[in-house]
C-alpha cells in the first residue's frame, strides 16, 4: 500500500510532464508545419467576372441586387468547408489555411488567392462555382513595397474583433449594402510609388466553436438582469459555458422574458453557429516613400473596416504590428500562427468581408476585372486542319482547329482596327505555305504578304508569285478582259460594270447608270474582239480616234455592236449634248490611264500569269496593294479584278471531277474595299469548286446590305474581336446567350467569340485567344523571292511601254492629194481620207464622223481658202481683226491642248505635190502638240474653227501646219514637240 502512495506521485507527475510536453513538442511542430505550408502555397490572380456578368438591375431594388451579389460568395466558402479534414495528423498539426488578398500596387488593384499546391483544383472549383465566369491564373508573388520607403515607409497591423467571436458582426443581411465598395474606395487615391494590402487568412474552425457559441446563448438566457450577463460575456465567460454546471436558480416570473435587445443578441448568436465557421486573421498593410504617406493610406482602409462594426454586438479593432519586419514576413509567407483562434467568422461574415464586387459598387477603374467573359469550347475538335486559336477555360487549354470541308463553308472576321485581324490572317496564311496548300493573300496594307515573303520555306520559293504594283520596274500585267472561252466576255464585261458602280456610284445614283453600261458594253466587246485582245485602257480610245474604231471593227461580228457605231454613233454626235456625254464617259477612265504604274499593269493583253493555274497548281499569290504606294482607287480596282478573276477560275473547273479539283483559299483583309455583287456569288456556289474565303474587315456598316447579307447568311464560321456598339447590337443575335453586346464592345487584343462550324454542325458560341505570331520574316530571303518573281512573271518596263504605245498608236492611211481639192462640208472624203478599211469585211462601211454642216453648203474651210487665194494676189496691208478692246492686251502663249486618252504618234509629213489649191506654204501635218506662239507685229491673228476644234493662228505669212484634225500650227512648235 505504501509502494502505491509512492508510485502514484511519480506516476502523476510523468503524466503532467509529458502533456506539458507534448502539448510544447505538438506547437513546435505545428509552428514548423505552418511555415511549410506558407513558403508552399501557389500565388494564384483572380480574374474577376467582366461586367455583363453582373446582375442586371433594370426595375430592381438596389438593396436587393447588392443581397444577391454578395450572396454568391456564400457559396464559395460553402465549398471550402467542406475542405475541413479529421484524424489525428489535422488534430495534431492543425487545418490547412488559404488565402485572399485585395492587393493595390502600381496604380492597379488586384484581387488574388493562396493556396496549398494539393487545393489548387478544389479552390478553382470553389470560385467559379460561385462565378461561373471568373478563372484563376497562377503568377509569380506580387511585391508591394516600396523600393524608396523600404521598411520605414512600411506600416502595418492586425484587424481583430473587438468581443467575443460568439458576437457577430455587421452583414450584408442586415445592411443590404455593399461594405467591399468602403474597402476599394480607400485604394483608389494610391499612385504608382504607393502600395497597400488586406489580406485574409482562413481555416475551417474546430466543431467545438458552435457549442461555445449556444453555451453563451445558454448564459445570456440564465444570467438575464445579473451584471455578469450580456456584458460580460467574454472568452472567459464562454470556456466556463463549455464545464462549468449551469447554475440552479429560481426564476421569477418577471424574468421569464427576455427584452428585446437580449433577445436580439441570443438570436444573432445562434444564427451564426447555422453557416460554417472559420477561424480568421486580418493583416492590412501599407507602403510608400514615406512613413507619413503610410500612415495616411493606412488610417484610410482600417477606416472602411468601421461598416463591419454591429451596435452592441461586434466588430474590428486596429492592432497595429509591434516588430514591423517580423510583421512583413509574416504577411509575405502568409503566416497563420495555430495558437490565433480567438477570431471565428461564419461564411455570412465572411462573404460580407471579402467578395467580387460588381460594376456599380466599383468606385475606381483602376480594379481589374475581366473585358470579357470566358466560355467553353467544343468537345469535339478536329484533330488536323487549320489551327485558328485555343480555347482557354478554367486553366485548361485547347487548340482550336478548322477541317477542310468546314473552311470549305468560308469564315468571316470582324473587329475594329488593332484587334490582331491581320496577325490572324497571317498565322493563317503561314500555316497553309508550310504545308503545301495553295492559297491568294489580297493585302491592302502590304505589310502581310511582305512577311509572308520573308518566311517561305525553300520548297516553295518557286511557287511564289509577288504582285505589288508599287514595284514598276517590272510590271506585272493583269488584264481584266483577258479570257479562255467566248462565253467568259458577257460575265467579264459585267463584273468590269460592277467595279465602276463600285468605284464611283457605291449608292447607285446614277453617276453611272443604264446608259454608261451601254456605251461601256459596246466598247468593250469591240476592243475585245480582235485577235491580239484588248484592255481597260484602250476603250477611250474608241470615242477619240475613229480610225482606231475602223480598225478594231475589222474583227467585230456581233451586229448590235456594227449597229452602235455605224448608225447609233453617229446620230448621237448630232447632239449638242454628245460633247458632255464623251467627257463624262472618258473621265471614270483617266485615273487609270493617265497614271503610268496602272497603264502598265491593265494595259498588258496578256498577263502575267494565269488564275486556274495557280489554282490548280496550288501555287501562292500575294497581292500587295499598298495604298501608300498604289493609291486607294488603284488598289480598289486592282482588288475587285483579282476577285472576279478567282471566281471565274473557280466557275471554270466545272469541265474537272470534283474530287480532282485542288483546294484553294483566298484571304482578303479589309474586304470591304473589293466587295462586289462577285462576293455574294463565291460565297453561295464556289464550295462545290473547292475555293475558300477568309475574309475580315472592321465593321458591318462598311458593307452593303447585299453584301451583308450574303456574308451572314452563307458563312460557316464567324469570329468576332472587340466591336463597337452599333456592331455589337447586330451581331449579338449570332452570338447570344452566351456573349452579349457588353462582351462583344470590351473584348481584349488578340481574343475573340467564335461561332463555327465542326465537322459541319453548328456549335454554341465560345472565346478563342489567337495563336502568338508564327515565324520570323527573314528581309533578305524577302528580297531574293520579290526578285525570283518579277523575274518570272514580270516584264521589263520599257518594253510594256512600247507595246502599249504600239499598241494604240493610229496607223495613218493615204491621204488625199491636194490637187483633187477638199470635198464640200458634209460630203464623204475618198477611201482610206476617214481611214477606211482595206481588206475589211464586205458590207462594213468605216466608221464616219456625222457632219458638220448642211450638205450642199460651204464650209468654212472653203470659204478660208478662198480668201487666202486672194489674199496672196491683191496682198493688202493686214490688219488685225482683234476688237479695239483687245488690241492693247498683251498675248501669251496659248497652253498645250490637253491630253483625253493615250496620245497619238505624231506622222511624217506628206509630200506637198504642185499646183495645190492651197498655197505652198501651207503643209498638212500630224498633230504635234506645239502650243501656237503669239502673234508679231503688224501680223493678222484669225480663229479658226475647223470640225468644232478651235485654233489660233498667223495666216499672214510664213509657213503653217493644219493637223488632221483641223488644228493650225507654226513649224517651229512642231520641231520643239518633236524634240
Amino acid at each position: 500500500m505504501g509502494v502505491v502512495f509512492v508510485l502514484l506521485p511519480i506516476l502523476l507527475i510523468f503524466v503532467i510532464a509529458g502533456s506539458v510536453g507534448y502539448w510544447y513538442y505538438r506547437r513546435v511542430l505545428r509552428e514548423a508545419k505552418n511555415y511549410e505550408r506558407g513558403l508552399k502555397m501557389v500565388p494564384l490572380l483572380i480574374h474577376l467576372p467582366p461586367a455583363s456578368d453582373d446582375i442586371t438591375s433594370e426595375g430592381r431594388d438596389a438593396r436587393d441586387i447588392n443581397e444577391e451579389t454578395i450572396a454568391k460568395a456564400q457559396i464559395l466558402y460553402n465549398v471550402l468547408a467542406s475542405t475541413a479534414t479529421k484524424g489525428f495528423k489535422s488534430n495534431f498539426y492543425g487545418q490547412r489555411h488559404i488565402a485572399f488578398e485585395i492587393i493595390a500596387d502600381k496604380g492597379v488593384v488586384n484581387y488574388y488567392t493562396a493556396v496549398p499546391v494539393a487545393m489548387v483544383s478544389v479552390v478553382q472549383q470553389a470560385v467559379t462555382s460561385a462565378y461561373p465566369n471568373a478563372h484563376l491564373e497562377e503568377v509569380e508573388e506580387h511585391n508591394l513595397f516600396s523600393k524608396v520607403g523600404r521598411l520605414a515607409g512600411t506600416i502595418g497591423g492586425e484587424m481583430v474583433l473587438k468581443d467575443a467571436f460568439v458576437q457577430p458582426i455587421a452583414t450584408y443581411q442586415e445592411s443590404k449594402s455593399d461594405s467591399m465598395r468602403s474597402i476599394l474606395n480607400s485604394l483608389a487615391n494610391l499612385t504608382k510609388e504607393d502600395g497597400a494590402g488586406i489580406q485574409i487568412l482562413i481555416r475551417p474552425a474546430k466543431a467545438k466553436w458552435t457549442k461555445q457559441s449556444l453555451a453563451a446563448a445558454s448564459k445570456i438566457k440564465k444570467d438575464k438582469g445579473k451584471k455578469s450577463g450580456v456584458a460580460s460575456l467574454n472568452l472567459k465567460g464562454v470556456g466556463e459555458a463549455l464545464w462549468k454546471p449551469p447554475e440552479v436558480e429560481e426564476v421569477k416570473p418577471e424574468d421569464k422574458q427576455l427584452s428585446n435587445l437580449e433577445q436580439a443578441k441570443v438570436d444573432a448568436i445562434e444564427e451564426k453557429t447555422r453557416y460554417p465557421g472559420y477561424e480568421v486573421l486580418v493583416r492590412v498593410v501599407a507602403s510608400s516613400n514615406t512613413a507619413a504617406r503610410s500612415q495616411a493610406i493606412l488610417a484610410n482602409i482600417t477606416a472602411s473596416f468601421s461598416l463591419f462594426d454591429s451596435p452592441g454586438r461586434n466588430g474590428f479593432k486596429f492592432v497595429p504590428a509591434k516588430v514591423i519586419d517580423t510583421f512583413v514576413t509574416a504577411f509575405i509567407f502568409r503566416f497563420f500562427p495555430p495558437e490565433i483562434n480567438s477570431n471565428i467568422l461564419n461564411s455570412v461574415e465572411l462573404a460580407t468581408i471579402f467578395h467580387f464586387p460588381d460594376q456599380k459598387n466599383t468606385p475606381t477603374s483602376q480594379l481589374q476585372r475581366q473585358a470579357s467573359k470566358q466560355v467553353d469550347g467544343p468537345a469535339l475538335i478536329p484533330d488536323d486542319g487549320l489551327l485558328i486559336g485555343y480555347n482557354v477555360f478554367r486553366g485548361v487549354k485547347k487548340p482550336i482547329r478548322m477541317s477542310e470541308g468546314d473552311r470549305r463553308r468560308h469564315a468571316y472576321i470582324i473587329g475594329q482596327t488593332g484587334t490582331g485581324k491581320s496577325i490572324f490572317l497571317r498565322n493563317l496564311a503561314l500555316q497553309d505555305m508550310v504545308s503545301g496548300r495553295g492559297f491568294a493573300f489580297i493585302d491592302p496594307h502590304g505589310d502581310v504578304t511582305d512577311e509572308l515573303l520573308g518566311m517561305v520555306p525553300k520548297e516553295r520559293a518557286e511557287d511564289i508569285i509577288y504582285f505589288a504594283p508599287g514595284e514598276m520596274d517590272f510590271p506585272v500585267g493583269l488584264n481584266l478582259f483577258e479570257y479562255e472561252m467566248k462565253e467568259q466576255q458577257d460575265f467579264l464585261i459585267q463584273e468590269s460594270i460592277n467595279m465602276l458602280y463600285k468605284l464611283y456610284d457605291p449608292q447607285r445614283q446614277g453617276i453611272i447608270g443604264p446608259r454608261y453600261e451601254h456605251l461601256f458594253r459596246n466598247a468593250a466587246l469591240t476592243v475585245m474582239a480582235g485577235p491580239e485582245g484588248g484592255t481597260f485602257v484602250d476603250i477611250p480610245k474608241l470615242f477619240s480616234d475613229k480610225a482606231y474604231v475602223n480598225q478594231k471593227l475589222k474583227y467585230v461580228t456581233d451586229q448590235p455592236v456594227l449597229d452602235f457605231w455605224l448608225k447609233e454613233m453617229p446620230g448621237s454626235e448630232r447632239s449638242n449634248e454628245f460633247g458632255e456625254v464623251k467627257s463624262w464617259f472618258v473621265s471614270k477612265f483617266g485615273a487609270f490611264l493617265n497614271n503610268q504604274m496602272m497603264r502598265n499593269i491593265i494595259g498588258q493583253t496578256k498577263s502575267g500569269f494565269n488564275i486556274r493555274e495557280v489554282m490548280d497548281d496550288g501555287k501562292i499569290l500575294l497581292v500587295n496593294l499598298s495604298k501608300g504606294k498604289t493609291g486607294e482607287l488603284n488598289a480598289k480596282l486592282l482588288g475587285m479584278i483579282f476577285v472576279m478573276k478567282f471566281y471565274a477560275a473557280a466557275m471554270g473547273r466545272a469541265n474537272i471531277p470534283e474530287d480532282q479539283r485542288r483546294d484553294f483559299t483566298v484571304y482578303v483583309d479589309e474586304f470591304q474595299n473589293f466587295s462586289t455583287e462577285t462576293f455574294s456569288d463565291i460565297l453561295s456556289e464556289a464550295r462545290k469548286y473547292r475555293l475558300s474565303l477568309i475574309v475580315a474587315n472592321q465593321f458591318v456598316g462598311q458593307l452593303s446590305e447585299e453584301i451583308r447579307d450574303a456574308v451572314f447568311g452563307n458563312v460557316g464560321t464567324v469570329i468576332s474581336s472587340r466591336t463597337g456598339a452599333n456592331d455589337a447590337d447586330f451581331l449579338v443575335k449570332y452570338f447570344s446567350p452566351t456573349f452579349d453586346t457588353e462582351d462583344l464592345t470590351k473584348m481584349p487584343n488578340y481574343s475573340w467569340a467564335v461561332q463555327m462550324l465542326i465537322n459541319g454542325t453548328p456549335t454554341q458560341p465560345f472565346s478563342m485567344d489567337s495563336t502568338p505570331p508564327m515565324g520570323d520574316p527573314n528581309h533578305k530571303l524577302m528580297e531574293a523571292v520579290k526578285r525570283l518573281s518579277a523575274a518570272k512573271y514580270g516584264r521589263p518596263k520599257a518594253i510594256v511601254e512600247k507595246a502599249i504605245f504600239d499598241r494604240l498608236k493610229t496607223i495613218e492611211p493615204p491621204k488625199p492629194a491636194f490637187g483633187q481639192g477638199l470635198p464640200p462640208g458634209g460630203a464623204q472624203l475618198p477611201s482610206g481620207s476617214q481611214g477606211q478599211l482595206s481588206g475589211g469585211r464586205q458590207g462594213v462601211a468605216p466608221y464616219q464622223q456625222s457632219p458638220a454642216t448642211k450638205p450642199g453648203s460651204s464650209s468654212f474651210l472653203d470659204d478660208w481658202l478662198a480668201k487666202r487665194k486672194q489674199t496672196m494676189a491683191t496682198k493688202p496691208n493686214l490688219q488685225s481683226v482683234r476688237p479695239p478692246a483687245l488690241q492693247a492686251q498683251p498675248q501669251s502663249p496659248q497652253p498645250p491642248r490637253p491630253m483625253a486618252v493615250q496620245p497619238q504618234p505624231v506622222a511624217a509629213p506628206p509630200v506637198v505635190p504642185q499646183g495645190s489649191a492651197i498655197s505652198p506654204e501651207v503643209t498638212l501635218r500630224g498633230n504635234g502638240g506645239g502650243a501656237t506662239p503669239a502673234p508679231a507685229p503688224n501680223q493678222q491673228d484669225a480663229t479658226i474653227d475647223i470640225n468644232n476644234a478651235i485654233a489660233g493662228s498667223d495666216i499672214a505669212s510664213g509657213e503653217i501646219a493644219i493637223d488632221r484634225q483641223g488644228f493650225i500650227h507654226h513649224p517651229k512648235d512642231e520641231e520643239e514637240a518633236e524634240t
